[in-house]
């Protein structure tokens, strides 16, 4: 009857301690970048760029408006461009949370003298303690010149 009871037990002891030693990350993760349309004309088109996040701890976006948290880089620049995103979780709360953002970008134009452009964007986030997450690149967005 003990041995019985304590083949029974042990795998519960087992998987409940091996879910305990689990460490979740403190590191933003964000997935599943999709970018439409792919093809846009300057100055006329917007292009909306989406992903799903992750975060254990529940602290990505800002109250500060001026504190920006989303990294938006075009292949064609070398500096990203910053945007503010508002808190995903009550301020404290520490629980996991999950979703998807949208960004509306506007205006995009041709660089240079030709009639067509390829980029794609590198995407982040960062949470309230200043870790990024990880790096998603889109698919290549082709702009031209009406």
């Amino acid at each position: 009857m003990a041995l019985r009871r304590l083949i029974f037990l042990l795998p519960i002891a087992l998987i409940a301690a091996a879910s305990c030693n689990e460490q979740q990350s403190d590191i933003p993760e964000i997935s599943n970048l999709t970018v439409t349309p792919l093809l846009v004309s300057e100055f006329t088109d917007s292009v909306v760029i989406s992903f799903d996040y992750y975060d254990f701890n529940g602290d990505l976006g800002h109250q500060d408006p001026n504190v920006s948290s989303l990294s938006v880089k075009d292949s064609r620049l070398q500096n990203a461009d910053l945007y503010h995103v508002i808190p995903l979780s009550p301020e404290g709360s520490n629980v996991p949370i999950q979703g998807r953002i949208s960004v509306r970008l506007n205006n995009l134009f041709v660089l240079g003298n030709d009639t067509m452009e390829e980029l794609q964007f590198e995407v982040m986030m960062q949470d309230q303690k200043g870790n990024w997450s990880n790096l998603l690149e889109s698919d290549t967005i082709s702009v031209y010149r009406p």
